[in-house]
């Protein structure tokens, strides 16, 4: 009886050393350090070329844009761009028998050709996955805009005649909407200002491969202010009609309807596509 006592003593203490001993070893792991996010400037991707396209209030754009990396992550950025510009009041309207597309009260056409420098820097790269890396950026610089006649103004009225009779023929005579190639020889440029500031995401894990989104803020600023809109309206007598135009010219003056405008801002989405090297 002792001697089965005596086993059986063995026996639990060979148990509980042995669970013990495991319990040892795996109880608690041990807390692995976490890896540093990958980043284009230390992988040797400090050089990069994309081409941008944008749709903001005021039209479509595109682009070139050129990278180059200052840090781990930090990028200069240099953009040149072509796009439209136009009041976001702007409505086209289209006659749906003929074709005819016109846009009331326009009196230029407006094409900007911005060029900036700015600065990109990629924000949370501890927190979030390295193929979705989050940027902001902020660009500013020069931009030269040509304008050109949005119609023939004949008699230099500031708003287009389109006074029809009865039989539709216009009196004294209609001031045709011009097209672009039309207006070439009346082109005329002005200096200003534009900007952006940026929230956008680049993806992929191949940083050999420039793919980004981004939303923001576009805007535009002249000194002088861009006349976009008819400056002036036609005028009217006491009874609401029209006054014709041969009296205007004969001493009446002129309504004004649209100021020359100085600032224009509008939200923007901007897709990059290119490669870095």
């Amino acid at each position: 009886m002792k001697k089965l006592s005596f086993v059986f003593s063995t026996l639990f203490l060979a148990v509980l050393l042995a669970t013990t001993n495991t319990y040892a070893q795996y109880g608690e792991p041990q807390i692995r350090d976490t890896e540093p996010p990958r980043n284009l400037y230390d992988e040797g991707y400090k050089t990069g070329f994309g081409f941008s396209l944008n749709l903001n209030d005021f039209g479509f754009g595109a682009g070139g844009q050129f990278r180059k990396g200052l840090g781990p992550y930090t990028e200069g950025l240099v953009n040149l761009k072509i796009a439209g510009l136009r009041d976001p009041s702007e409505q086209l309207y289209v006659d749906v028998i003929f074709g005819n597309r016109t846009i009331p009260s326009k009196y230029r056409r407006v094409t900007t050709f911005p060029l900036t420098v700015g600065i990109k820097r990629r924000v949370f790269p501890n927190q979030i996955t390295d193929n979705f890396r989050v940027h902001t950026s902020i660009n500013f610089g020069p931009v030269l805009t040509l304008t050109s006649p949005y119609f023939e103004d004949y008699n230099n009225n500031g708003y287009r005649d389109i006074n029809v009779n009865q039989d539709g023929i216009c009196e004294p005579r209609c001031e045709p909407v011009r097209d672009i190639f039309q207006s070439f020889s009346d082109i005329e440029t002005e200096l200003g200002w534009n900007g952006e500031i940026l929230l956008g995401i680049d993806f992929g894990d191949n940083f050999a491969k420039l793919q980004s989104f981004q939303f923001g803020y576009n805007f535009y600023y002249y000194g002088n202010g861009i006349q976009i809109l008819e400056p002036f309206q036609p005028l009217r007598d006491g009874n609401g009609d029209l006054v014709p135009a041969e009296n205007i010219a004969d001493g009446w003056e002129l309504e004004p309807a649209n100021d020359a405008v100085k600032f224009l801002g509008s939200a923007q989405i901007t897709f990059v596509f290119g490669w870095m090297w």
